[in-house]
């Protein structure tokens, strides 16, 4: 019989698998464990532990590595070809932003969505979000679409190409950096988490972690 704890971080484990597979990404140990969707930290020993059993009873594969549900052992091809297209893409934003801090009052720049987890596809956009000096969102959008307009391709909302183009998806001013109660979920936890830093001034980034500690609340176990 399992004990309540197991079961529980069994649970956990599964929802955590369930949830990167509608994305085609399969996780690693290190990857499950920094990402387990839980209220409650759990340690690794027990982490492991019951991910060894789960694949032992074959509600997971363990291939290469990765572990994933049973019959998806192709989304281990897909995420080493969507590495590959991240680093691409990857380049481009570290590009973009070395001409984006040339704004004074352009703070923080962090690559979001997919790419973030290296899991983009070819034909993806490159997601970017700003973090402005105070006050001064509105100014430092205006310029930074400008500056992107010069420099590169920006995505436009009827543009039906996208590869590639820059999608300055989300602005914040550095005195307002914590995610509204109502966009508190799950998958903006995961957003908060996985997003990949470019660049930052004055520990914005550490900022805005500490002001979005909610995502303790469905990834107990993630820090910085």
């Amino acid at each position: 019989m399992e004990l309540p704890l197991q079961l529980s971080v069994k649970r956990a484990i599964l929802q955590t698998i369930v949830y990167a597979d509608i994305f085609d990404y399969p996780l690693n140990f290190s990857e499950i464990e920094r990402f387990l969707i839980s209220r409650k930290k759990v340690a690794l020993r027990q982490l492991q532990q019951t991910l060894d059993l789960i694949v032992k009873k074959k509600l997971l594969v363990k291939e290469e590595d990765f572990y994933f549900l049973p019959g998806r052992q192709k989304i281990i091809l897909t995420r080493k070809k969507r590495t590959q297209f991240s680093q691409q893409k990857l380049k481009i934003a570290r590009r973009i932003t070395k001409w984006l801090r040339l704004i004074p009052t352009f703070k923080m720049a962090a690559v979001t969505g997919a790419l973030a987890m290296n899991n983009s596809d070819e034909n993806d956009d490159i997601d970017i979000l700003i973090v402005t000096s105070k006050n001064r969102l509105w100014l430092t959008r205006l310029f930074s679409v400008l500056l992107i307009e010069l420099v590169t391709q920006r995505r436009r909302p009827a543009d039906r190409r996208v590869k590639d183009k820059i999608c300055l998806n989300m602005f914040l001013d550095e005195a307002h950096l914590k995610i509204p109660r109502k966009e508190q979920d799950l998958f903006t936890a995961h957003e908060v988490c996985q997003l990949k830093l470019l660049w930052d001034r004055d520990e914005i980034y550490q900022k805005f972690i500490s002001q979005n500690q909610w995502y303790q609340k469905y990834l107990a176990n993630w820090k910085p």
